[in-house]
């Protein structure tokens, strides 16, 4: 199985902002990119990770989406904190090839999507009750390799502008995934590549798709490229990433 993971493209409803034909060109050279070289990456599941939007506008859902629906591939998407989720999961219902990160699951892996929005806030927090639902879908699965994707990242990238308003209650996760065969947890939200084992789990942070933040940036420093990451759910775990 391998997994086109995509995050952050803070698409906007009006496009006519220097940052939103910015956001706008990134995403759309991004798609073509994937479907040219689509041999070459050999993906067969895509998941996004949220900030869809910028402005949580119904448009830009709709371009997301429209656009998305052209990779003929199944894909699952995950709220951010600059989503309007109502008008997400609305646009989701309508999308072609729209699931859900459960059903990417394959008999090797089987993968959970997590919810960090806490809304009106730039952090993330699990909510009580999703994870006392995760302890209990992990405590249930027999699949011996188990993946999670969210939003918010968990660990201090180096970045203070993002990490001030990472997951909150990251240690809460940790130690839940900690007591089971969790392998791998997939983020966004920090616009940079980042990547750390901690014990058994290997922690990965994908590019943004719509451009980075300047490493160890306290202000807003932007670095205009798209990035993204193709991971490799095999025996052993592999991931690529990319900038173009």
């Amino acid at each position: 199985m391998r997994v086109l993971h995509i995050t952050d493209t803070h698409l906007f409803s009006d496009k006519n902002s220097v940052q939103a034909k910015i956001h706008y060109k990134n995403f759309i050279n991004a798609i073509s990119y994937f479907n040219e070289n689509r041999k070459i990456f050999n993906v067969d599941r895509i998941i996004v990770t949220g900030d869809i939007s910028h402005d949580g506008g119904s448009l830009s859902y709709e371009l997301f989406f429209k656009n998305m629906d052209r990779l003929s591939l199944p894909y699952a998407v995950l709220p951010g904190n600059h989503d309007d989720i109502a008008r997400l999961e609305a646009a989701m219902k309508a999308a072609k090839h729209a699931v859900t990160v459960e059903q990417l699951s394959t008999a090797s892996w089987a993968l959970f999507g997590l919810s960090s929005v806490v809304p009106g806030e730039d952090y993330g927090v699990i909510r009580e009750e999703t994870l006392y639902k995760l302890r209990e879908d992990l405590a249930g699965t027999a699949c011996e390799n188990i993946a999670i994707f969210l939003h918010h990242h968990l660990l201090p990238v180096g970045t203070p502008l993002v990490d001030v308003c990472k997951l909150v209650n990251a240690d809460d996760l940790l130690s839940i995934c900690h007591d089971s065969p969790v392998k791998f947890i997939g983020t966004g939200h920090a616009h940079t590549l980042f990547q750390r084992k901690v014990d058994n789990i290997l922690i990965s942070v994908s590019p943004a798709l719509c451009s980075q933040w300047e490493n160890g940036a306290s202000t807003v420093s932007i670095v205009t490229n798209s990035g993204f990451s193709i991971i490799s759910f095999d025996e052993n775990l592999f991931i690529e990433t990319h900038f173009i």
